[in-house]
């Protein structure tokens, strides 16, 4: 059976989330963040599996083959939840998982589901104590304090606020207090953050960081990094910061300003939507260099539009981030590298005729290399110019 666990009763079951205890974020949503969750359990007395709910998020722990739990809140997620991530335009779920026992748990609870590799980093010393000397001229470094509430005139405001009041509502209480830095440019605009998050009843606490897409690459999130671990180092017992594994740039910047990788974990996830969720699958195995099994995923998926698949109508991916011309060009590629040049022509060219129309990306590609010695490719070539 599946019950939905009171909120007194939220710090009983920390313990089964202890094993990935190094994740601040499953004790602090026990015990601190402020935001709406629900929590099942399958005993409201001596519960032996739990998961938190914060939509997008699911946190599963403590005993993975429990299998009448797993049956019972797959039901509950696919016929109830998803009507609560659709309202809140969430097409996608995302799986913390507190033991390695869910990796093979959570396949009984999500349809199809990927997984994906995150660091764990830590911090104890920041290595460049001059950090302020990197800020540059025009820019000012701000605290995340009561003061931030009087900035509305800023651009980017709303997207720091979004990301503390995950964790400190109502402000007036938290905000008397520093919670992390930003960077502002001209007295005009934010471009830069690192907020401090996911407080433990330890005293341990995470950072979230972020800056502009056109402002990165400036040393900027070294200055937003730097500022708010050396304020933390000295209130807080731990300091940490998680992130995906292909997030290079972000990992980078950790180790830049002094964290220390202290483990590797795996997340899982999956769309509603099957067809986005192939898409996904077919990404991860490319990225590991699977390109055989990643281009019979993205088969999957052009055999749904041939079809006229009604879910494909729906597939967010393709709508939002990925256009059909640049999956089909990324198919052709992933034939390329399995050498099967005749496949990998053929979507080339299917790719130019649903509007692929970058030649630097398709003559700058590594995989598409071994393609360049053959007629075809210059015909390709004179088709874009």
């Amino acid at each position: 059976m599946v019950y939905l666990l009171p909120k007194e009763k939220y710090r009983s079951v920390r313990h089964l989330f202890h094993d990935s205890s190094f994740l601040n974020i499953y004790r602090s949503h026990l015990e601190h963040t402020p935001i709406d969750k629900k929590v099942y359990v399958d005993n409201l007395e001596e519960p032996q599996t739990a998961v938190i709910v914060v939509i997008p998020r699911l946190y599963f722990g403590g005993r993975a083959n429990n299998s009448k739990f797993n049956t019972e809140f797959q039901r509950i997620l696919f016929e109830e939840l998803i009507q609560e991530f659709l309202q809140n335009n969430q097409h996608e779920i995302d799986c913390y998982l507190s033991n390695i026992e869910w990796l093979e748990g959570v396949k009984s609870v999500l349809k199809e589901p990927y997984f994906y590799e995150r660091y764990y980093y830590e911090i104890t010393k920041i290595k460049d104590e001059n950090w302020r000397d990197l800020i540059p001229k025009g820019y000012s470094l701000e605290q995340v304090d009561l003061s931030l509430l009087e900035k509305k005139h800023l651009s980017n405001y709303e997207w720091i606020i979004e990301e503390i009041e995950e964790n400190w509502l109502p402000f007036e209480e938290h905000l008397k207090e520093n919670k992390g830095f930003y960077l502002v440019r001209d007295n005009q605009e934010i471009v830069s953050w690192c907020t401090l998050e996911y407080l433990t009843d330890d005293n341990e606490i995470e950072v979230g960081i972020a800056t502009k897409p056109e402002f990165q690459k400036k040393g900027f999130a070294s200055i937003v990094g730097s500022a708010t671990a050396e304020y933390a180092l000295k209130k807080y017992k731990s300091v940490g910061w998680n992130c995906s594994a292909n997030n290079i740039g972000s990992w980078k910047a950790a180790e830049k300003i002094g964290y220390e990788r202290h483990t590797e974990y795996t997340k899982a996830g999956c769309f509603f939507n099957r067809i986005d969720n192939w898409i996904v699958h077919g990404f991860t195995q490319a990225s590991k260099k699977n390109y055989k099994k990643a281009t019979e995923c993205y088969e999957r998926v052009l055999r749904a539009f041939v079809d006229k698949d009604p879910e494909f109508e729906e597939v967010v991916i393709i709508r939002e981030e990925f256009p059909l011309s640049m999956f089909i060009f990324r198919l052709s590629t992933y034939y390329a590298a399995i050498t099967d040049i005749m496949e990998s022509f053929k979507y080339l060219r299917m790719s130019l005729e649903y509007g692929f129309n970058n030649k630097s990306t398709l003559e700058e590609d590594e995989l598409l290399k071994v393609l360049h010695d053959k007629n075809e490719w210059e015909e390709i070539l004179n088709l874009l110019s």
